[in-house]
């Protein structure tokens, strides 16, 4: 029997290798209550409520999310929508990332994660003033067994942490 490889957590490793020397930082991961966020009318409690990513990097400015997934969805990108009609106090910055073993893995929810950003950011800017990138911004990644993004992926980062 071929043992399960986890290939959220291992991207998530080299990530934090990565960028181990961003200076000024502090990451948050997993289900505890210090990794969910409230939505405010919604009446979640605890476990209910929505998690922070997989990895969560602050800086004084800047809440950066990063979403792993080995499927396709929009939930970990719709679930900020109400977060964001809420004006954050911080900057988000979210990096989803999508696991792939081809080119044609996921296409259509890649297509759909990103009209849904799209809505997103006409609506926030719209409706409540929450305008791109200046408050928020979200960018989706590729990575898989054959496809390092690592580096990309870390870069991105960088830049959004400052």
């Amino acid at each position: 029997m071929t043992p399960r490889i986890s290939h959220e957590a291992l991207i998530l490793s080299k990530l934090r290798a990565a960028l181990a020397d961003l200076p000024g930082v502090t990451y948050a991961t997993g289900m505890g209550t210090m990794s969910r966020f409230p939505l405010q009318g919604w009446n979640l409690i605890g476990s209910q409520q929505f998690q922070f990513g997989d990895l969560r990097i602050e800086t004084a400015t800047t809440t950066i999310v990063i979403e792993a997934e080995s499927g396709g969805g929009v939930t970990n990108l719709a679930k900020y929508w109400p977060f964001l009609e809420a004006r954050p106090s911080k900057r988000f910055v979210l990096a989803h990332l999508f696991q792939v073993l081809s080119a044609n893995d996921y296409v259509s929810h890649l297509r759909l994660w990103q009209y849904l950003v799209e809505r997103m950011r006409y609506d926030l800017e719209s409706r409540v003033g929450v305008r791109w990138p200046d408050h928020w911004e979200a960018r989706a990644f590729r990575y898989g067994p054959s496809l390092d993004a690592t580096s990309e992926i870390a870069a991105y980062v960088r830049e959004a942490a400052g």
